[in-house]
């Protein structure tokens, strides 16, 4: 993601000045899209007038805004952040505070897409800010469509309702080819005679062969389980219990333990198929014999 941000607005004209924990990664892209390489986030902070900042998590957004070289560390005033991380409501709330009090313009702009839209310009940019200019800001548009949704973390918990929404339609795909499967009905089955003849039909096509393991990772399992995670504590932060969420979340977990945490996340229907029907079957031939 933060690759295709880097090569779109490049391609618009933008200078770029270019961190990446891998070294390597950035001098890579600085030859892909020009720009200058630097050792430090607080180095890119003081070289521009805006930053653009994906990673991970929670975790590395912490690292790269407040480690002893990060964005917040820099005495620049007046830089304006986007974080087009999907992190937790928590923590922008926490880094939109911290930066208040440095003088620095924290936004948040997760996105709602893949690189192939952000490369494309039509990318949807979810947008909390205190001030709706930092919104309308050319650079974002530059990505795709910009939606301003107000104060921090509206932006952010938009981002976790939308992941949350097909991360439950897998999950629930995932319970029913697991069902079909141990009561000897075929997932393929399913699909091909029941599924594919309803609504379902639509998700079917969307995913297509993403549903089998071992194809291409677009975004894997284990972020899409660390977003459910995030949506099942930031409904516990306001007192709703996050079952589905949590559900969801397991299940990635699980997936993840079981070695698939690196794959595409819609693989986890036809993964824990493969992985969980074919222990279930071999301990009943075990006991049968």
């Amino acid at each position: 993601m933060g690759s295709a941000i880097a090569q779109r607005l490049a391609s618009k004209g933008y200078s770029l000045v270019l961190w990446n924990r891998s070294i390597e990664k950035a001098t890579k892209l600085a030859r892909d899209v020009g720009g200058i390489v630097v050792s430090s986030p607080r180095e890119a902070a003081e070289a521009c007038r805006s930053i653009h900042i994906v990673v991970s998590d929670d975790e590395a957004s912490l690292e790269v805004l407040l480690g002893s070289n990060g964005v917040l560390s820099s005495s620049s005033i007046g830089v304006v952040v986007y974080n087009h991380s999907t992190v937790s409501p928590r923590h922008s709330v926490l880094m939109y505070r911290i930066a208040l009090d440095k003088g620095i313009h924290y936004v948040e702009t997760p996105i709602a897409g893949n690189p192939g839209n952000i490369l494309n310009g039509n990318a949807l940019v979810l947008c909390g800010a205190t001030r709706r200019e930092y919104c309308d800001a050319r650079q974002l548009y530059e990505l795709g469509d910009v939606v301003y949704l107000g104060h921090p973390p509206r932006a952010s918990v938009a981002k976790l309702a939308f992941n949350i929404s097909f991360l439950a339609i897998i999950g629930g795909l995932t319970e029913a080819f697991l069902l079909a499967e141990a009561y000897g009905l075929s997932y393929n089955e399913l699909i091909e005679k029941v599924l594919s003849k309803t609504w379902l039909k639509v998700v079917l096509e969307r995913y297509g062969e993403r549903l089998q393991p071992g194809g291409k990772t677009s975004f894997p399992a284990k972020l899409a389980g660390k977003d459910a995670r995030y949506a099942m504590e930031a409904l516990q932060d306001k007192g709703f219990p996050g079952f589905v969420s949590a559900a969801i979340a397991s299940y990635y977990s699980l997936m993840g333990a079981l070695g698939g945490g690196d794959m595409d996340y819609p693989s986890m229907p036809g993964y824990l198929v493969e992985q969980l029907v074919g222990q279930v079957r071999e301990r009943e031939q075990g006991e049968d014999s």
